[in-house]
């Protein structure tokens, strides 16, 4: 079987599934429908663009296999760079699950808008991928749209943390 018939055989599962969830929704009731139905919506119409995609592109593009790719011979010195990289490769891991922690911790203390506006600016901060002003832009966008998505479009009560007590207290 070709790739391009593999990648047909994947997309159209994905497909089944997205129109599996419409079929689904049609028995939820109008709030309960609100999220799957445009998700699964928007995922039928990005699995078709896929579709679109994979089966007009050029066949030049096919034509690396990472199977086939061949390791480098070993050299003397390589087992010291392995495990040096093995070393490199679980502090890049435990970086990873240090900052899902520092976001579930910031989500619990003050619940998730706060948190999105902290972490997000936090991070652009420390990584330095934008100056001050834009990471200050691109902060308040992101957490103003998940405020109108969630406050206002899907009128869903706020989870305020679990230092909310406190702050009302200094109120």
């Amino acid at each position: 079987m070709s790739r391009r018939a593999q990648e047909n055989l994947v997309a159209v599962a994905v497909l089944a599934v997205f129109a599996g969830v419409v079929w689904l929704c049609q028995d939820f009731g109008p709030r309960a429908r609100m999220i799957p139905l445009p998700l699964a919506i928007a995922g039928i119409v990005l699995t078709l663009l896929q579709i679109l995609w994979q089966n007009l592109r050029s066949t030049e593009e096919l034509r690396m296999d990472l199977i086939e790719v061949k390791q480098a011979p070993a050299e003397p010195g390589a087992a010291e760079g392995r495990s040096a990289a093995a070393a490199a490769g679980w502090r890049d891991e435990a970086r990873a699950l240090a900052i899902v922690g520092a976001l579930i911790g910031l989500i619990l203390a003050l619940g998730p808008l706060p948190a999105a506006f902290l972490f997000t600016g936090g991070y652009l901060a420390l990584t330095r991928q934008y100056s001050w002003r834009r990471t200050l832009v691109y902060t308040s966008l992101l957490t103003g749209s998940l405020y109108l998505l969630f406050v206002v479009a899907l009128q869903t009560q706020q989870y305020h943390g679990l230092l909310a007590p406190l702050v009302e207290r200094f109120r």
